[in-house]
């Protein structure tokens, strides 16, 4: 197995993104309409920007296109495209990218979430994030972390989504993570959904006896309603 250190932060940045589970049943709480906000409403394109030490990546994204044809990257040019940066756009390309909606990010949020605070329209819970059960790797990854969650009492949808490693851990025989922060904020569709406006994700390590540093920044914005 080969593991490549420019690829890494990108690899546990979608892993952090990503965490899939079925959303449990919480009884009338601010959080469990939250949770239980439609997820279904008209399709937008979107400008997409993805910003790390070693790429600076933007381009526009149209799920009702035909694969091929539903990523246009503005920057960088394609003869520049790493491996890593192909995969991720033929992700894409395949509607695999589940990056958008701060609802999928409600999928990793237990039954035990507590709250901690609350205002006149919004409610916090902390909780330990749920693993995705198709992503073996993340198992491993979120028991180290902690997460927490703000809601709109008002009307029901995630506001902020975060995920912290309160001290170092391994998350594979080769990496040790030192430092891991996700800050996710998000904003109101024109039909009321979130979706995510800037997710930043600070982390540093190291594997296979190098250390790496690095801040990822992924931006969405622009929506524009489309027709499939």
């Amino acid at each position: 197995m080969t593991i490549s250190l420019r690829a890494l932060p990108l690899q546990l940045a979608l892993i952090s993104s990503g965490l899939l589970a079925t959303t449990p049943v919480l009884a009338q709480t601010p959080l469990q309409r939250a949770l239980a906000a439609t997820k279904n409403g008209p399709t937008y394109s979107y400008d997409i920007s993805y910003v790390t030490s070693e790429i600076n990546a933007a381009g526009r994204i149209n799920p009702t296109r035909p694969v091929g044809q539903r990523v246009k990257v503005s920057r960088p040019a394609k003869s520049t495209w790493t491996k890593e940066f192909k995969k991720a756009v033929t992700e894409i390309e395949n509607n695999r990218y589940k990056g958008f909606w701060c609802s999928e990010m409600a999928k990793s949020i237990p039954a035990g979430a507590r709250l901690v605070s609350q205002t006149a329209t919004t409610a916090t819970y902390a909780f330990k994030p749920l693993p995705d059960p198709e992503e073996k790797a993340s198992k491993k990854f979120v028991k180290h972390l902690t997460g927490q969650v703000t809601v709109d009492k008002k009307n029901p949808a995630i506001l902020t989504y975060s995920l912290r490693a309160p001290k170092s851990f391994k998350p594979a025989i080769f990496a040790r993570i030192s430092k891991f922060n996700l800050q996710t904020s998000c904003a109101r569709a024109p039909d009321g959904r979130t979706y995510v406006k800037t997710s930043k994700i600070t982390i540093a390590g190291s594997a296979l006896g190098k250390s790496f540093d690095d801040n990822v920044t992924r931006t969405h914005g622009g929506l524009r309603r489309v027709s499939r």
